[in-house]
């Protein structure tokens, strides 16, 4: 069993209310910098670098850290600690449990410690769990839960984070945990062996991934002890100076541009981690990572955090998108999108209890709501006569709903009856998509079926000249569409929508195959304007993400029968 554990240093009681403090405070693995999780923004992201972190670090080492690049520091919630932190660093507090263990503070303590620190732009986030182990502690995952909760309620702008292991990740998801950020601990240089097994790194990347996490949420933890001093366990060894840079560079394939990333560990731990990085600087026949980790610290990225797609925004003529969404925080902000609530429709009825953003994804689930049959879908407010719009979802499967990523007119009907489909995913087993053109008081439509695996990540782009359309899957374009059907006259805007298709007649409907949840995932948005002379022809699909998994190859072949579809009305997009 890999261990991180905690490294306590007890505290006195600090004094009181004005002091901001409480008793019993943990000195432990503390993860990254997360600047507040705007449900949208506008454009891209100011630019950001990775911060960097390593635990069990004594006050009297931070400034010596500091000096290597290091600029988060796991602390107490202490403000008085924060505030004598080095220039430019920022606190990640622990206030946390290890695996099945008590957490260090009441949940009460903790509120009152999260409120006392909500508006110290010093505090980057809190450590609220390492190692949590929900076979043996199912408990833990909803303490978890309520502790992200009393964050994102009182500093939304600070991050939940926890570190997990090769323990099975599954239950820890976002949607039950609520968290930011997670660490992944992989430490590949075992104490039998006398290379890394860098493979360590992708297996747990991988599971990652399994249990449903977005890569945006990944820290990576990297090994920086041995424990060949340790009087406990005795199973990892101290990388060499060559052995660590493989890690780093193992890592950087893996998540090129993380939030932050942790050395593991700084400090000694008598049982778990001897000898550690304040030990590597070369002297006494340690290797010197320290001078590796000052060069990886350097070499920060500077680039602009934006969700991934392979273009770069303002190349192929459409410039910076309008809108970039990566649905980041707890709720989505209302200025910006209408959430459907429409239980009692006949045609896909919808509740807002279908809709949940957390994690870095929106997230639309079909089940049953106090037994009725409903789903859940979301409006941008923004409306435009041509432009390209992107955006990165999956779809679990289950009969009885249908996927949906479309064009809806501002006013429908006013000028012309139009929908576009660039996703419409009702095949139950997720492996085809329908494409779709809809126009006309009698929805006359035309179409086609693309084989693609919707249960895995997919970018649908959409592309709306004066010319035509075009519809790209993972940056291959499937169908360009010139014909009568154009919208002419409208203004349109986008939905997305995990429908509830029962309308459609018994085939369409929930059975007994079907999941209890069946849930469609958005992890990012991208809306561009059109160019600026109308005519310019579009710029490449973005290609899925690095971290997706490897694409299936849509096929581009027409249907000969399309899917039916039928135009199903979103609420008007003022309310």
């Amino acid at each position: 069993m890999r261990r991180r554990l905690i490294a306590w240093i007890a505290s006195a009681a600090l004094a009181g209310a004005a002091a901001g403090t409480t008793a019993g405070l943990a000195l432990n693995p503390t993860p990254g910098d997360a600047a507040p999780r705007l449900a949208t923004t506008t454009g891209a992201r100011p630019a950001t670098g990775t911060r960097h972190l390593a635990l069990n670090m004594p006050a009297a080492d931070r400034a010596r850290a500091a000096a290597l690049g290091y600029d988060l520091f796991d602390v107490g919630p202490d403000p008085a600690e924060i505030a004598a932190l080095p220039e430019g660093g920022r606190a990640m507090v622990w206030v946390g449990n290890f695996t099945c263990g008590d957490f260090a503070l009441s949940a009460d303590d903790f509120t009152a410690a999260v409120k006392r620190l909500a508006r110290d732009p010093r505090v980057y986030g809190w450590y609220l769990s390492d190692e949590p182990n929900p076979q043996q502690c199912p408990g833990v995952v909803g303490e978890i839960r309520k502790r992200a909760d009393i964050v994102h309620k009182h500093a939304p702008g600070q991050k939940a984070f926890a570190s997990l292991t090769d323990w099975t990740m599954e239950p820890l998801r976002v949607a039950d945990t609520h968290l930011d950020l997670i660490g992944l601990d992989p430490y590949p240089c075992r104490a039998e062996a006398k290379g890394c097994d860098l493979k360590a790194i992708d297996r747990m990347v991988a599971q990652a991934d399994k249990a449903g996490f977005s890569r945006r949420m990944m820290v990576p933890v990297f090994q920086t002890f041995g424990q060949a001093c340790s009087t406990g366990d005795k199973n990892w060894r101290l990388p060499t100076a060559a052995q660590l840079q493989s890690i780093l560079d193992r890592w950087k394939t893996l998540l090129p541009g993380p939030a932050l990333d942790i050395s593991y560990s700084w400090g000694r731990q008598k049982e778990w981690a001897c000898p550690a990085l304040a030990d590597a600087d070369g002297d006494d026949g340690h290797p010197d990572l320290q001078a590796v980790m000052r060069k990886h610290n350097a070499t920060r990225s500077t680039t602009p955090e934006q969700p991934p797609g392979g273009q770069t925004p303002g190349t192929g003529g459409w410039g910076a998108p309008v809108v970039t969404e990566t649905f980041d925080g707890t709720t989505l902000d209302p200025t910006k999108w209408v959430v459907y609530d429409s239980p009692d429709a006949k045609v896909n009825p919808r509740t807002k209890a279908a809709t949940a953003v957390s994690g870095g994804r929106l997230r639309l689930t079909g089940a049953l709501y106090d037994g009725k049959d409903l789903s859940g879908g979301v409006a941008s407010r923004l409306n435009q006569r041509y432009g390209r719009w992107e955006v990165r979802m999956r779809a679990d499967a289950g009969r009885g709903y249908s996927a949906v990523a479309l064009l809806w007119p501002e006013h429908f009907g006013k000028p012309e009856k139009a929908e576009i489909n660039f996703a419409e995913v009702i095949d139950p087993t997720r492996k085809t998509t329908g494409l779709f053109v809809h126009q006309g008081p009698d929805g006359e439509q035309t179409g086609r079926d693309v084989r693609a695996d919707f249960t895995r990540w997919r970018t649908v782009a959409l592309d709306w000249l004066p010319g035509g359309l075009a519809f790209s899957i993972d940056g291959r374009k499937v169908w360009h569409y010139t014909g009568k059907l154009l919208p002419k006259q409208t203004t349109m805007g986008l939905a997305l929508q995990m429908d509830q298709t029962c309308d459609r007649g018994p085939a369409h409907c929930r059975d007994r195959s079907t999941p209890d949840k069946v849930t469609m995932e958005v992890d990012w948005v991208r809306i561009y304007r059109p160019p600026a002379n109308g005519t310019s022809s579009p710029a490449p699909p973005s290609a899925p993400p690095p971290s997706a998994p490897p694409s299936d190859q849509p096929s581009g072949q027409p249907s000969a029968q399309p899917t039916p579809c039928v135009p199903r009305p979103a609420p008007a997009k003022s309310g």
